[in-house]
């Protein structure tokens, strides 16, 4: 079984931060796809005398250096400003570097058909002008008609909130809902900033109303649901506020905005209410998109709108909190440290940002900054989901003394609430495990799975630890079994069962389930190391060492590291052997 850590992300992860559904379609392929880009190459490739700077900028992005990639691009998209696939690639490339000033440089030199043909250049040049309140230059760059919906939708938003600095409220609305077209997921977003510009415009009355629809429809963003809490607070409704702010939390999760504003009404205090400008409700119509490409995007493509956005309003810090996490997912720890840092103790994200700076700091291999931050953090008392946080990087940091302690007050204050966490008892079920407490252990995975009978994770973990002890196991089996169904494509949960059959002694059996194990995660040394046993067992003693030896490439303790290469040469522990004290 592979245990694993950072159980919090689906507890307090950033998906909290998100401020709108799921389901968005993906940016326009010509952007986000390398095949696109390729048709345009071997037309480059005749033109350029010096292939040296082109080489270089295609081998910084393959590698995930955007910066090194945006310099050689714009040195020459600078000499071939007509080239699209070029100029494109420059611009994509310092906006993921969020070096905006470059990529508007680059922009504005292009030929007019690159940027009749390129909707990412004329979002960058229409934003600028927002941001300069250039108002009247932006209907010239919002055509749309060979923009995908994504980039129509954006272009589209952008020319509305022009028209809003322009002071044409009425018309200003119109564009808005019409950037949306017949679609019915973008008409909900749009309807999102309908409401915002209305109240922009002090058409409070009409807000509500539009509000109204979306809290019933259950389609609120976090911008809104801030709104929407103010104007019912001004009027008096403060308990109605309460039930929109409670409400959006519960359907959407932990949100730094939301739970701000709703800790300051039942403070007692006056919220006040919140009006954009143009160029503040420009840098949303960018980011909410964004923000749900995000959702469903591994990559760090939503950081490239996340950059325009935070060049119209830099004070939107869940932009910068989003963009650092994208940074991190995608190897690039250093850039999320220095943005997270850079947002400030006011924000109502700094709480969280303090979370993801200090996983950032682990992930870039800063492991004492990372231990000295989640110390001084749990010092200072924090919030719920951040104390949570601390407590399960401890335990990545092999503090987990520590991280017990931290999950036996956090679960203590719970109790007393009322409140039944089942990640929390699993997580401390994990510790207590690993520190030779069994009895502790089992006692928390079960309270676990009593909490949620369809974890695969708890199944698996409990399954797994009574049969590798010789205890329950048929009743083992079949808790792992059940957890393989709810997750057939788990290399984990397939690596449990073939250790099951292991410990059982059926090897044959052992050696299929590890195999295909191996098959799904061939990256996991656990898994592999698991296999080889197996093949020893069966006689296959030549793919065994082979198995191994690979195991000891994938590890780093060096006390595993001896573990196999003693069994090099003597052998697997006999499968009645437990592999726990």
């Amino acid at each position: 079984m592979i245990k694993a850590r950072h159980f919090t992300a689906s507890l307090a992860g950033l998906t909290a931060l998100l401020s709108a559904c799921t389901m968005m379609p993906q940016a326009d392929s010509a952007l986000a796809s390398e095949a696109a880009f390729a048709e345009a190459d071997g037309a480059f490739h005749s033109q350029a005398g010096d292939m040296g700077d082109f080489l270089i900028a295609r081998y910084a992005s393959l590698t995930n250096d955007p910066e090194a990639a945006a310099e050689n691009y714009a040195r020459i998209a600078r000499i071939h400003p007509g080239d699209r696939s070029i100029t494109e690639r420059a611009v994509f490339s310092a906006l993921l570097a969020n070096d905006f000033p470059l990529a508007l440089s680059i922009s504005s030199q292009a030929g007019k058909s690159v940027l009749d043909e390129t909707s990412l250049l004329r979002l960058t040049l229409a934003a600028d002008a927002i941001a300069s309140e250039n108002f009247l230059a932006v209907s010239d760059l919002t055509a749309r008609s060979q923009s995908g919906p994504f980039h129509a939708m954006v272009l589209g938003s952008l020319e509305a909130w022009a028209e809003f600095g322009l002071g044409n409220l009425a018309q200003a609305e119109l564009k808005l809902m019409d950037a949306a077209g017949e679609d019915a997921y973008l008409r909900g977003i749009m309807l999102n900033s309908l409401a915002l510009m209305e109240v922009a415009g002090g058409q409070d009355e009409e807000a509500l109303e539009t509000l109204e629809v979306l809290s019933a429809n259950g389609t609120l963003i976090a911008s809104t649901a801030d709104t929407y809490a103010r104007l019912l607070a001004e009027r008096g409704k403060r308990d109605a506020a309460r039930d929109v702010l409670q409400t959006y939390l519960e359907q959407t999760g932990h949100n730094p905005r939301i739970t701000d504003v709703l800790e300051r009404l039942e403070a007692g205090e006056e919220l006040g209410m919140k009006r954009l400008t143009a160029r503040e409700g420009a840098a949303l119509a960018i980011y909410v998109p964004a923000a749900a490409l995000a959702a469903q995007s591994a990559d760090d493509l939503p950081g490239v709108y996340y950059s325009i956005a935070l060049h119209l309003d830099p004070d939107l810090q869940a932009a910068r909190a989003l963009f650092a996490d994208a940074l991190d997912r995608s190897g690039r720890s250093e850039e999320a440290i220095a943005m997270l840092e850079a947002i400030p103790a006011s924000s109502p994200y700094h709480v969280s940002a303090t979370g993801q700076l200090a996983w950032a700091l682990y992930r870039a291999g800063r492991k004492d900054e990372a231990l000295d931050l989640a110390r001084r953090t749990l010092e200072g008392e924090p919030q719920r989901d951040l104390k949570i946080q601390m407590a399960d990087l401890l335990s990545s940091l092999n503090q987990d003394e520590e991280s017990l302690v931290v999950f036996d007050e956090i679960i203590r204050s719970d109790e007393a609430s009322g409140i039944d966490d089942w990640r929390l008892y699993y997580a401390r079920g994990t510790l207590h495990e690993a520190l030779g407490r069994w009895p502790q252990a089992e006692e928390d995975l079960l309270k676990a799975k009593t909490l949620n009978p369809d974890s695969p994770e708890v199944l698996n973990h409990l399954g797994y630890s009574w049969v590798d002890r010789g205890l329950h196991l048929e009743r083992g089996m079949d808790l792992i079994r059940q957890a393989l169904s709810l997750r057939p494509n788990s290399g984990a949960i397939t690596d449990s069962l073939g250790w099951g059959y292991y410990k059982l002694g059926d090897f044959e059996r052992a050696v299929h389930y590890l195999e295909l194990a191996a098959e799904i995660q061939p990256d996991l040394a656990e898994i592999i190391d698991h296999l080889g046993d197996a093949y020893w067992m069966t006689g296959r003693r030549l793919e065994a060492r082979f198995q191994w030896e690979r195991a000891i490439t994938l590890l780093e303790d060096e006390q595993d590291i001896h573990r196999i290469e003693r069994k090099m040469l003597t052998g697997p522990e006999t499968q009645a052997a437990s592999r726990t004290p």
